[in-house]
């Protein structure tokens, strides 16, 4: 058998497409209805916020990707009974994709322009909001349409929540391995609850379900190839207590995650929010994560035939073989085993009701040997810093 091309150098440097989930801090109307399921009120005054975050993450060695996004949020109070919510961001990354194991890093450069909008209808006791969101960047185009309803009772003790979206992507060829312009689509649907248990507790359920189809794979991973549909769904659980002692309050939070890829992953956080005076409140956040690794990733290997300079480590024989039968399977270490724990903290501070200010960092560092019933070996270690500043004024 012919050994396969796997000169790192014949693919295009990737994207910047990654799933950074610091980036949501900044899109507050993202392409996922709000996992939020509390019931709102009317706005009466008209709210605008500017947020700048800085992202850098890094493996052994080595910087990787170099994030800065710049956001503006708005939201405006059309009437005592509308309202609209706009949101623009934009983030220029630089640095270098992924270790390919062992192998080197590849440069990169990119930036991504997003734009979403939401109109909200308030009655009595529910609310409906529509919304859409745009991204756009050199590789993909995200498209989504939602719509959620909250209901509450009359003593505002329960709130339901039922909502959907449904997204319309497009990846546009940049590698060596797509050659044309593929196409996914996504239904999410949600539901919630949430119930005033006590005075000083609140407790909440959301229940999530997605069904994907289309172009799953990464093209700038080598031999990448996954399935044409994803199916998953969670579990989240929130409850929150008021210390009425030190004016503080705890948020305490289990995600539960499976799909059809058969990963299966756990969320724990903690966040305690706490009233210093004087309009000070400082938030001590932590966060732990553990996923199981995907039925079709396959771990790094210590000699494999195949393997060269540019991709030492990787299961190349196998991958290879499965990738000319149509199988799926991937040397992705997004789809390992692994565990993940972040913290951080917020400083926020209020002037006359009028402006605010808040800052925030986080730390977060992933290792194999961190997950629950042991994770994915050989992989290199990751983390990753972020900064987030906002000031918000009301008028």
């Amino acid at each position: 058998m012919k050994k396969p091309d796997t000169n790192a150098k014949t693919m295009r440097p990737a994207p910047a497409h990654y799933h950074l989930s610091t980036l949501a801090l900044l899109a507050s109307a993202s392409a996922l209805v709000s996992s939020q399921v509390m019931a709102e009120a009317a706005p009466t005054a008209t709210k605008i916020s500017l947020k700048t975050l800085s992202y850098q993450d890094y493996q052994p060695d080595a910087d990787r990707i170099a994030v800065d996004a710049k956001a503006v949020e708005f939201v405006v109070p059309l009437s005592e009974e509308w309202s609209l919510t706009g949101n623009v961001v934009h983030d220029a990354i630089s640095g270098a994709s992924p270790k390919y194991h062992t192998s080197g890093l590849t440069e990169i450069i990119d930036t991504r322009n997003a734009y979403s909008a939401s109109v909200s209808r308030y009655f009595h006791r529910d609310t409906i909001t529509a919304g859409y969101s745009y991204s756009k960047e050199h590789d993909y185009l995200s498209r989504n349409y939602s719509l959620q309803n909250s209901w509450s009772t009359d003593n505002q003790n329960t709130t339901l929540v039922f909502g959907g979206s449904y997204s319309a992507d497009e990846i546009l060829p940049n590698s060596i391995f797509l050659r044309s312009i593929k196409d996914k689509r996504t239904l999410d649907l949600v539901a919630g609850l949430t119930q005033v248990m006590t005075q000083t507790d609140l407790a909440q359920i959301t229940l999530r379900h997605s069904q994907g189809r289309g172009y799953f794979s990464d093209q700038y991973k080598l031999y990448d190839l996954r399935p044409y549909e994803r199916r998953a769904d969670s579990l989240l659980l929130r409850w929150n207590h008021f210390f009425s002692a030190n004016d503080s309050t705890l948020h305490a939070s289990y995600r539960y995650y499976q799909d059809s890829f058969d990963i299966k992953a756990h969320t724990f956080e903690f966040e305690y929010v706490y009233n210093l005076g004087h309009n000070w409140q400082l938030t001590p956040v932590l966060r732990y994560y553990s996923q199981t690794r995907s039925s079709f990733y396959f771990d790094p290997v210590a000699n494999d035939p195949y393997a060269d300079a540019d991709t030492a480590g990787a299961p190349i024989s196998v991958v290879y073989n499965r990738y000319l039968d149509g199988l799926p399977a991937s040397m992705d270490q997004r789809l390992s085993a692994f565990g993940a724990l972040t913290y951080g903290i917020k400083v926020e501070k209020t002037f006359a009701r009028n402006w605010s200010v808040d800052a925030k960092f986080e730390q977060y560092q992933q290792k194999g040997s961190w997950a629950l019933g042991g994770g994915s070996p050989g992989l290199a270690d990751f983390s990753a810093r972020s900064l987030l500043f906002g000031v918000s004024h009301s008028f």
